[in-house]
């Protein structure tokens, strides 16, 4: 039998404040920030966070020009597609904290129930029953 390779997979997003957008997952989604680099110096800015809840780690980048100078990375162009066990108590608790849904819960075109939001750099986050 043959090994398995793949073992993870981790989303990387670009928001355009980390601050913000760690306080936004962890109000809105329950997301705890396990790590966030900080930069060599004081005048470096935070520009990499580590989120985590459960089973899911999503990871946010800042979008900066980078060292190099071409950026690679661009604040809400991101999608974040979450599968969670309670989809109805996740509606609930992300109405409780206040944050905008985009699309209210129903019942996707594959039988799935969903609903959308958007953080706040703009990225679209969907969940949905797995």
């Amino acid at each position: 039998m043959e090994q398995k390779q793949f073992i993870n997979t981790i989303i990387v997003l670009t928001v355009d404040d980390i601050a913000k957008c760690c306080g936004w997952y962890g109000e809105t989604l329950g997301l705890k920030t396990v790590y966030l680099h900080e930069g060599e110096n004081e005048n470096e800015v935070t520009n990499y966070a580590v989120l985590k809840r459960d089973g899911v780690e999503i990871h946010l980048i800042l979008d900066e020009l980078p060292q190099h100078g071409e950026t690679w990375t661009k604040a809400g162009t991101g999608y974040l597609y979450l599968k969670v066990k309670d989809i109805e108590g996740i509606f609930q608790q992300v109405k409780s904290s206040g944050a905008t849904i985009t699309r209210d819960l129903q019942k996707e075109n594959w039988g799935a129930m969903g609903f959308n939001l958007t953080d706040p750099s703009g990225n679209s986050v969907h969940l949905e029953q797995g």
